[in-house]
């Protein structure tokens, strides 16, 4: 590629290794998507599966279907303008308008000074259902602590088989509830013909709710991070890393349909709902009724599961952000960049530090509803930058063809544009409203 005066010049490294030529061989190297799944699948896809279950049965599946196109679509393009540039998300940025790394570094900051304390609050909830003797608090100050260790110390191959032992386990844990639940309903029929779409009427909040809520914010952001661990640097990676990403969408879509079923079977129709993740643990207890003991375990345990795995990927995605964020508003050249933003580099583990040292502090304050709310509606402003961002960086004419924007993905990432900017729109409403 030619670098043009709007784009940085591509990154000189070493030559890089061509993906493998077989089928076989490029199904072994996949592996960012599956962090990426893990990561972004949280209590919040829980929440908001369950709940439109419990109000419309199967019926809103076609608004998960369109948030995981758009999701795959954002993710996708992330890959794709590390491997036409050889640089960061955040990197590239800047090229769009200076003020961007400012903006993300600023978001990402406030983001991460609430994230290990909300998340690991659910996970101590999760664990303090099962285990009543528990004390709450300190149990997430653990969890909190072990999470941000992991990251601290681990290398990414390491990292890597951690995310994906994580997703397989929750995956397993939510097909098995998912089967459970269909084998014992009066009616499994109900299932197949709560399909039928439905547009609710005055309920246009829980469809952008699922649609904006299947995956995650910083995940999503971060994916070239992984990329770049892997060393997927050569147009023939772009094919792997598209399915790469495809695998983690197909597998995030796959959790929410098993997460459907079960919120179809114990909840449609019966008048009750999901809350919130206080009543995501509620529902352990007449799952535990209508299916049993070991249905009431594995249900606490995948959503324990599912809380920690976002937690850890999710502390991997900030500080990678952050870390970078940094060193390129310092203006440190990609050729020094491994020291000023790896998962070994001083930065970057400062940035863990961090993380885990306002999760403990949040975690004894009880989490003020004014930093919630602000943690809420700075995460709502990322994917609608970071869609803008895209349409304009790839389509540049100093862009190589098999990089640049096709038709169909002007079109995807337009519409997150638009529709992950009117989510932050009615989030920043909200926020507004509570203060």
């Amino acid at each position: 590629m030619t670098a043009t005066p709007d784009s940085p010049p591509r990154r000189q490294t070493a030559a890089p290794f061509h993906a493998p030529a077989t089928r076989r061989g490029r199904l072994t190297v996949l592996g960012p998507g599956l962090v990426l799944a893990a990561a972004s699948v949280g209590a919040g896809d829980m929440v908001t599966s369950l709940a439109g279950a419990a109000g419309y049965g199967m019926a809103l599946m076609w608004a998960i279907l369109v948030g995981v196109v758009m999701k795959y679509a954002l993710t996708e393009a992330v890959g794709r303008l590390y491997l036409a540039t050889g640089h960061t998300v955040i990197a590239s940025l800047r090229s769009a308008g200076r003020w961007l790394p400012y903006a993300f570094f600023v978001f990402v900051l406030v983001i991460g000074l609430l994230y290990g304390a909300a998340l690991s609050s659910v996970a101590s909830l999760a664990l303090s259902t099962l285990f009543p003797a528990l004390p709450l608090r300190p149990v997430a100050v653990v969890i909190a602590l072990v999470s941000a260790g992991l990251v601290y110390v681990g290398r990414y191959a390491l990292f890597e088989r951690v995310m994906s032992g994580f997703m397989l386990a929750k995956f397993l844990g939510m097909v098995v509830l998912a089967v459970a639940t269909l084998v014992t309903m009066d009616d499994p029929s109900a299932v197949v013909t709560s399909l039928r779409p439905r547009l609710p009427e005055g309920d246009m909040i829980t469809v952008l709710a699922l649609v904006g809520g299947v995956g995650g914010t910083a995940g999503v952001a971060s994916y070239s991070y992984w990329v770049r661990e892997k060393r997927w640097q050569h147009r023939s990676w772009l094919p792997v890393m598209r399915a790469d990403a495809g695998v983690s969408y197909a597998v995030t879509f796959l959790f929410v349909v098993c997460t459907s079923i079960v919120g179809t079977g114990l909840l449609y129709g019966t008048g009750r709902t999901i809350t919130g993740n206080d009543g995501l643990a509620a529902l352990a207890e007449p799952l535990g009724a209508d299916l049993g003991s070991v249905a009431r375990v594995l249900f606490l345990g995948t959503f324990f599961l599912v809380t920690l795995s976002a937690l850890v990927g999710g502390f991997n995605a900030l500080c990678y952000l952050l870390s970078d964020s940094l060193r390129t508003l310092r203006g440190v050249p990609d050729a020094d960049a491994e020291r000023h933003m790896g998962q070994r580099s001083r930065p970057f583990r400062a940035f863990v530090l961090y993380c885990a040292v306002t999760s403990v502090a949040v975690t004894f304050m009880g989490r003020p509803v004014r930093l919630v709310l602000t943690y809420a509606a700075v995460g709502s402003l990322i994917l609608p930058l970071l869609s803008g961002a895209l349409l304009v960086l790839l389509n540049r004419r100093g862009v190589e063809k098999p990089y640049r924007n096709k038709l169909l993905s002007n079109v995807l990432l337009s519409g997150s544009f638009v529709l992950f900017g009117v989510l932050a729109v009615v989030q920043l409403k909200e926020t507004l409203g509570g203060l």
